[in-house]
């Protein structure tokens, strides 16, 4: 009988030994014809670095204020008679907003007159008697020569005059004090006459017709509101606080662009006025002023902006996509493609300026730096450089 019929169990485990050896041959064999096969090519964006000027900015954020602003009180007491504007109105300066009730102040003014006529009156009559005085003394002094007049009718002639000339003295000094007192009425007359500052808008309305005012308010607290808010626009100001380490950058004159929320197309320039010369101890910054023009009013006081102030200029530096660059913990790198393959080169940046960064060191501006695909190479890996419109793997 045939051995194989008689174990069938050890032919079948036979044969499949001898099935498994030969995929594990097959596979094996495939492998190496896979190791020999060329490694794959990646293709990627490349871009050439641009060096040209870069203009070196200090961006911040802040609210623009007017140039002037006031809260108008009144100086006297009193209920508001007339109110000639209102909110938004554009004024000029020293035109008349606000009329407080002034019948007290005009009837004070009128009696200050009065009495000031009464007095130069007065002195106008004693000024009559002391010429009389003087005539006597000097008739007293002739006659007193040929012995007509005694000696004490002299001396009562020259108390009278010393006399008349002392009440003249106090009158005149009357005269001067009524001067005062009427001085004192017109000037309260006047200030019951709430006029403008300097030309600019209204900016609120506190009070309506009828309210009372007191002169008192205006003297004893800055931060009452006042009957009206007055605001100057001509030119407008930006405050900004610059931080420690960029203190030194900051210069008076220089110029800045002011772009607002309101016109995101528009781009005001500014100037650099004023440079406080201390630094706040709490958040260790530095309050510098911009002062923009703006005749056409465009801009309102408590719009937001954005300033970029020009604080100098890199000649000739080496500027790139700033997605060209990788970050590896504090460092920074580019791929670049020297001789058809991914290079890692550390670099430093340093100025940004929208999409592009300045590098200051690590390129020498003539690279081919990798910008789309870089994610996909690595030191040595062979690639293919084509227009940055897209990144693709070769079989």
């Amino acid at each position: 009988m045939n051995p194989l019929r008689q174990h069938p169990i050890i032919t079948l485990g036979v044969i499949i030994f001898f099935s498994v050896m030969a995929l594990v041959v097959f596979r094996l064999s495939s492998v190496a014809k896979t190791d020999t096969r060329k490694p794959r090519v990646i293709t990627v964006a490349t871009v050439a670095p641009l060096k040209q000027d870069l203009d070196v900015r200090l961006a911040y954020t802040a609210d623009i204020t007017p140039n002037q602003a006031v809260n108008l009180f009144s100086r006297v007491d009193g209920y508001i008679a007339k109110v000639y504007v209102e909110k938004g109105d554009l004024v000029k300066a020293n035109q008349l907003l606000i009329e407080v009730d002034h019948s007290d102040y005009r009837h004070a003014v009128n009696q200050a007159k009065a009495n000031l006529a009464a007095a130069r009156a007065r002195v106008a009559q004693q000024e009559a008697s002391v010429r009389n005085a003087s005539l006597t003394l000097n008739r007293m002094q002739s006659l007193i020569k040929d012995q007509f007049v005694s000696q004490q009718d002299l001396d009562n002639a020259q108390v009278a005059y010393d006399t008349a000339a002392a009440v003249l003295d106090s009158l005149r000094a009357q005269v001067q004090q009524m001067e005062v007192a009427l001085a004192q009425a017109e000037t309260h007359l006047a200030f019951s006459y709430i006029r403008a500052p300097f030309a600019g808008y209204v900016a609120e309305r506190n009070l309506d017709l009828g309210s009372y005012v007191s002169g008192t308010t205006a003297g004893t607290s800055t931060l009452s509101r006042g009957i009206l808010t007055l605001h100057e626009i001509q030119t407008v100001r930006i405050l900004i606080e610059v931080v420690e380490k960029d203190v030194p950058l900051i210069q008076v004159g220089q110029k800045s662009e002011v772009r607002a929320e309101a016109y995101p197309d528009r781009v005001f320039e500014g100037t650099v006025t004023r440079v406080v010369q201390a630094l706040n101890r709490a958040t260790r910054t530095m309050t510098i002023e911009v002062d923009l023009p703006n005749k056409d009013h465009v801009l309102k006081g408590g719009m937001f902006a954005r300033v970029e102030v020009l604080v100098g200029t890199h000649r000739n530096a080496i500027q790139i996509p700033i997605d060209a660059v990788s970050r590896l913990e504090d460092s920074q790198y580019v791929y670049i493609v020297r001789e058809g393959k991914a290079q890692r080169v550390p670099v430093e940046i340093g100025v940004r300026d929208e999409n592009r960064v300045e590098i200051t060191k690590g390129l020498a501006g003539l690279e081919q730096v990798i910008i789309s695909g870089k994610d996909l190479v690595h030191e040595g890996a062979p690639v293919q450089t084509q227009a940055a419109d897209g990144v693709k793997r070769q079989p």
